[in-house]
């Protein structure tokens, strides 16, 4: 039973093998060459070690060896970017970031002509030898690929590149002073430290077809956008030069969405205090219930203070809210500063006003009374209008 069973498999294979229903012969002929192709370029090929030629002097100036090849290239390829998260109270950004690594490794060469012009094949990457790219400055990176299933491309002339989907949260100083209107320019570099600059060189390039319009307004989120994406080298330098390196830099340029921040804080404070200031300086009200309504709204703006303190970094600036909601506290405070001295303004004045009866005295007490409070109730709405008009005059500048 064993045997038959045996046999029946074996026919089977090679009926898949050869009926050019399941295999065009063509295609047979395609991965005899290209087993050919593997154990020739692999059997004396030693992953472990690298193609970076190293018989340089790391004190001299790049180029210094006209006899040797130029610096051995390394090359970030942004494919696509998108912004998950800014945190701003740690100053950091998360980007998930599809790259594609190019490098030559002369080891694997071939004449195509040799092997019915196969010009490329892929390889599982744990075959060749790989460079470490690291990301420089940054708080944490997560590579979503399956350790067991990452693959290179091969070309015949040495050419080697693959595929890389990384999460990376990096560091991103933050300028608040406009918050939230506020727009941040957040880097993202990578770096090969482990080699010398004399012998490595590192370069960065951005997929055109990401540039886009369709595709570039994908790439922020919902309280973000990104309007600008940019890539260079810059040269990380230290005084004795051995610690130099290249830094690839992928530079995004982020606009907050601040109509969350209008309608959730700036529109209620402007209503709560218009409110207020009506409550404080109503006829009729005693003098307790009116300080009561102005505490009341002291005790709310404070409030919002600490929940947009929580969203911002600890700097040394104030943000554009945060003086907002502050006039708003000083208006209120200016509202019931007047309403205590006006009270305590009639009860001095009124008394020494009807001491002798005159047209200016009597006009002078009437305007002591409900006059003088509207006059004052008018000049803090008109305040409190002016304020918030700037702010949406600022909304409207930043583009709505």
């Amino acid at each position: 039973m064993f045997f038959v069973l045996i046999t029946v498999i074996l026919e089977f294979t090679s009926a898949f093998y050869y009926d050019p229903v399941y295999y065009v012969p063509k295609y047979k002929d395609f991965l005899d060459v290209q087993s050919k192709l593997a154990k020739k370029l692999f059997d004396d090929y030693d992953p472990t070690l690298s193609p970076v030629y190293t018989w340089t002097d790391i004190e001299r100036p790049i180029g210094y060896d006209k006899e040797g090849p130029n610096r051995w290239n390394y090359t970030v390829f942004l494919y696509y970017l998108k912004l998950v998260e800014v945190q701003e109270p740690e100053e950091k950004v998360s980007v998930v970031m599809e790259l594609m690594e190019y490098w030559t490794d002369a080891r694997l060469s071939w004449n195509a002509s040799h092997y019915k012009n196969t010009t490329t094949f892929y390889a599982r990457q744990e075959r060749v030898w790989s460079p470490t790219l690291t990301a420089f400055g940054v708080n944490d990176i997560l590579d979503f690929r399956d350790q067991d299933n990452r693959l290179v491309c091969i070309d015949q002339s040495g050419f080697v590149w693959n595929y890389l989907s990384v999460r990376i949260s990096a560091n991103c100083q933050m300028d608040v002073s406009r918050f939230p209107f506020d727009t941040q320019i957040c880097q993202i570099r990578f770096c090969l430290p482990i080699f010398y600059r004399v012998q490595v060189e590192v370069l960065n390039e951005i997929y055109k077809g990401i540039m886009d319009e369709n595709i570039f307004k994908t790439m922020g989120n919902s309280e973000w956008k990104l309007i600008n994406l940019t890539n260079r080298v810059e040269v990380l330098r230290y005084n004795d030069n051995m610690g130099n390196m290249d830094l690839a830099i992928f530079e995004i340029t982020i606009r907050r969405n601040p109509l969350y921040y209008i309608y959730m804080i700036v529109f209620p404070s402007f209503i709560i205090n218009f409110v207020s200031i009506v409550g404080v300086f109503l006829n009729g009200a005693d003098k307790m219930s009116r300080l009561n309504v102005g505490l009341t709204n002291i005790m709310t703006m404070t409030f919002i203070l600490g929940v947009m303190a929580d969203k911002i970094p600890r700097t040394g600036n104030i943000p554009l809210l945060g003086i907002y909601i502050i006039i708003n506290l000083v208006i209120m405070l200016i509202a019931i500063a007047i309403v205590t001295a006006i009270t305590e303004l009639r009860r001095w004045a009124t008394p020494k006003l009807r001491m002798k009866k005159t047209a200016l005295r009597a006009q002078m007490e009437i305007f002591l009374g409900p006059p003088l409070e509207y006059t004052c109730a008018i000049i803090l709405e008109l305040m409190t209008c002016a304020n918030f008009l700037v702010m949406v005059g600022l909304w409207f500048d930043d583009g709505l």
